[in-house]
């Protein structure tokens, strides 16, 4: 199992602890300083998994530059067979590599149809658009709670809830706004909506 890290993200401790509905499972790790490590035993060794890191490595050439270096990396990913692979790997390949290049040159080497075509790529896109459209969902809800809210204090009370209005509308707990809906329509005064939009009556 490989864990990548960059840099800044690892804690120091080399322990990682995972919990779930059943339990927590945690794990010790060792550290292998990715760009202390040379490229060709891994190509050599036809570590597949590893060829995305392959960037990030040293070559045999102390003075190979930038475009020396993507060249190599994605003629060696252009050997795997399994097309579905090779695209996936070039997506991943192309996100490591953009942590040391400039992304121009990164797209240049890799295109970015490539990247696009991969199925891990398509995968998370739908996962992207699916929390999107999850979100846009609550984010609707809230709005429609909110306005409901404003409507009332605005009926009720007229311009002297036009700054509680603005306080509504600033709300996007779910929870919340439906605490003040379920609560809003008791009050008399606008001091008692000012408590309930606050959360200070009792």
């Amino acid at each position: 199992m490989v864990i990548f890290f960059y840099r800044e993200n690892d804690n120091g401790l080399h322990r990682l602890r995972d919990t779930w509905d059943k339990g927590t499972l945690e794990y010790a790790y060792e550290v292998i300083r990715v760009w202390e490590q040379r490229r060709q035993p891994v190509i050599t060794a036809k570590l597949v998994g590893l060829y995305p890191l392959l960037p990030l490595m040293k070559g045999e050439n102390e003075q190979e530059t930038p475009e020396q270096v993507l060249k190599e990396c994605v003629n060696v990913v252009q050997e795997v067979e399994d097309e579905s692979l090779q695209l996936d790997l070039l997506a991943v390949m192309a996100i490591m590599a953009g942590g040391r290049f400039p992304e121009k040159l990164v797209l240049s080497m890799i295109r970015r149809e490539t990247v696009m075509e991969s199925p891990i790529f398509q995968e998370w896109v739908k996962e992207e658009r699916a929390g999107a459209k999850a979100e846009g969902k609550a984010e609707g809800k809230a709005e429609g709670k909110a306005e409901a809210i404003c409507k009332y204090l605005e009926v009720r009370f007229g311009l002297a809830a036009q700054e509680l209005q603005r306080q509504v509308r600033g709300i996007s707990s779910l929870d919340e706004l439906n605490r003040i809906i379920n609560n809003i329509y008791t009050t008399g005064t606008i001091e008692e909506a000012q408590a309930v939009v606050l959360g200070t009556r009792n």
